[in-house]
């Protein structure tokens, strides 16, 4: 893989990839709620270049929790032989609680195993949102094919988002580590190979947005 990309490509990555989530929504909201979410899905744009990505990955508490946090994972390609890993989080909160204000810098921290991880990124400032009583952020952090392993094939994995506002602590479930297992199956373990057309022709990325 090259090196990092800049700010603003991180930025336009970051877009690229919640439209990709935007899409997603609303297709499962189309054939029905009961259909379950794909955990990895693959998508082209106008160019060809693909993006394989696992979303929709909830961290979830057994307790009464303010707060929600997701950690999803994408192979972005940016030629069709060169491409990017992010780990991406997504908070959401109703109004009261307000925004994290994720960050720039370390501001999210995997501890697998034991072992910590400190993870830069850009922060959440050009992505919050709001709807209806719902406030949302998302940030976007580059990360390495062995990180990814580390995750999926650990036996414990912590996760701590660090904004402006306070700090949200969340740990790995059962489902999170399949899911990060066959994502890593899928798009780290196996060499890319050339994908002839959208896994969703009928909802290109770029359609919707995010609802919150």
């Amino acid at each position: 893989m090259s090196q990092a990309p800049n700010g603003r490509l991180q930025r336009l990555y970051r877009h690229t990839i919640m439209k990709i989530l935007a899409s997603i929504t609303v297709l499962l909201m189309l054939v029905g709620c009961a259909t379950p979410a794909p955990d990895v899905v693959t998508f082209q744009d106008a160019t060809g270049l693909q993006t394989d990505l696992l979303g929709e990955n909830l961290l979830d508490t057994k307790s009464a929790t303010r707060e929600m946090i997701w950690l999803n994972a994408s192979r972005v390609f940016k030629t069709q032989h060169e491409f990017n890993y992010y780990l991406e989080v997504h908070y959401a909160a109703n109004e009261e609680t307000g925004y994290l204000d994720i960050y720039p810098g370390k501001s999210l921290v995997l501890i697998a195993d034991g072992r910590e991880m400190k993870l830069d990124g850009i922060g959440s400032l050009n992505s919050r949102r709001v709807q209806k009583t719902v406030v949302g952020e998302d940030a976007l952090y580059e990360t390495s094919a062995e990180t990814l392993r580390l995750i999926a094939n650990a036996k414990q994995v912590k996760v701590k988002v660090i904004g402006r506002n306070g700090i949200v602590e969340r740990e790995f479930g059962p489902e999170n580590f399949d899911r990060f297992k066959r994502f890593v199956a899928r798009s780290v373990d196996v060499a890319p190979r050339p994908v002839l057309q959208p896994a969703f022709p009928g909802f290109p990325p770029g359609m919707y947005r995010r609802s919150f």
